[in-house]
């Protein structure tokens, strides 16, 4: 387990701050997932087939599928991976007092 202390030279409460922050970061990343997923959404629409069904057979496999799209579609993919795992990491966090 992480810890972190910090300290302000000001009266002011600092807890409302870091907790503000950290939900508007949560809701950077949620924004940044609902757009990869519009993306990906785009993809399959397109090529009639999943991003989890594209991610198994690849783009050689699929003659439809050009070189640019499938590195962008994957890339896409990789994006909703680490906003994922960002998300998850930021809503465990406790702030403690």
């Amino acid at each position: 387990m992480s810890q972190v202390m910090l300290k302000s030279p000001r009266e002011e409460a600092i807890r409302p701050l870091v907790v503000s922050a950290l939900e508007a970061k949560k809701n950077e990343i949620l924004t940044g997932i609902m757009k990869t997923k519009q993306k990906l959404s785009i993809f399959e629409k397109t090529f009639s087939l999943s991003t989890g069904n594209f991610m198994i057979k690849g783009h050689q496999e699929m003659s439809q599928i050009s070189e640019m799209d499938a590195i962008e579609w994957f890339g896409e993919h990789e994006t909703l991976k680490k906003l994922q795992e960002k998300l998850s990491r930021l809503q465990e966090i406790e702030v403690c007092t």
